[in-house]
């Protein structure tokens, strides 16, 4: 460290006029005066300082400490400004991204919901179609088990023609069988082993009854 230096204020007069200082003019109290030579301006107090060399190299390396911390300050501060900025552009185009991606999600969404109201009123059209199929198909059963009624008996109504068709087949297989092998008398038909006499004019049953007596006949019953 710089050491420290006194100075005082020394006058001088233009001529020896007293040895004795004025003890209002004495800077330090006690301290004897030399002889007072003459000064290089007459009749004018002059004061001067002397400044080591010391101090005012410490002055200089102060003052390029100074200038180097502002230097490295205003360093900091362009580097902490740029990238102050540089954060800033970033949020700035992250925020923009997120913008628009959060409107094409919301414009997503909405066509979702869309989407959504348009399946449920077709879910609902469908279902109402269903309802009025349901019905129809139970409409359709109903009929069908009534034609399917109809049908047996339809069926057993054939069955019985089938059969009466059979016995009828059965009576003209029989009677051309009699026809052909000359059975019966002329004039008779064989039915079921029997020979029968058809008679073309209407009768009473009593006439009938004597026709078939006379024709040693039975009336057939």
């Amino acid at each position: 460290m710089a050491q420290s230096v006194v100075y005082a204020d020394l006058k001088f007069a233009a001529g020896p006029t007293s040895t004795v200082p004025d003890d209002d003019d004495s800077p330090y109290e006690n301290v004897p005066l030399g002889p007072v030579t003459a000064a290089p301006s007459p009749g004018r107090w002059t004061r001067r300082r002397r400044v080591p060399t010391e101090l005012l190299a410490a002055s200089l390396i102060l003052l390029l400490l100074l200038l180097v911390a502002v230097v490295a300050l205003g360093a900091c501060y362009w580097q902490v400004s740029h990238s102050l900025e540089d954060t800033s552009r970033e949020h700035m185009a992250e925020r923009g991204r997120l913008s628009q991606e959060l409107r094409a999600r919301e414009q997503s969404l909405e066509q979702t919901e869309l989407e959504l109201a348009w399946a449920r009123e077709e879910l609902q059209r469908m279902w109402r179609e269903g309802n009025i199929t349901q019905m129809e198909l139970e409409s359709r059963n109903a009929e069908l088990g009534r034609t399917q009624q109809e049908l047996a008996v339809l069926q057993e109504k054939m069955q019985v023609v089938q059969g009466n068709l059979n016995t009828s087949k059965n009576t003209v297989s029989s009677l051309l069988a009699c026809v052909n092998t000359e059975c019966c008398p002329r004039g008779w038909v064989l039915y079921r082993s029997k020979c029968l006499y058809i008679s073309m004019t209407r009768k009473t049953w009593q006439e009938s009854q004597q026709d078939c007596a006379r024709r040693s006949a039975r009336l057939l019953v």
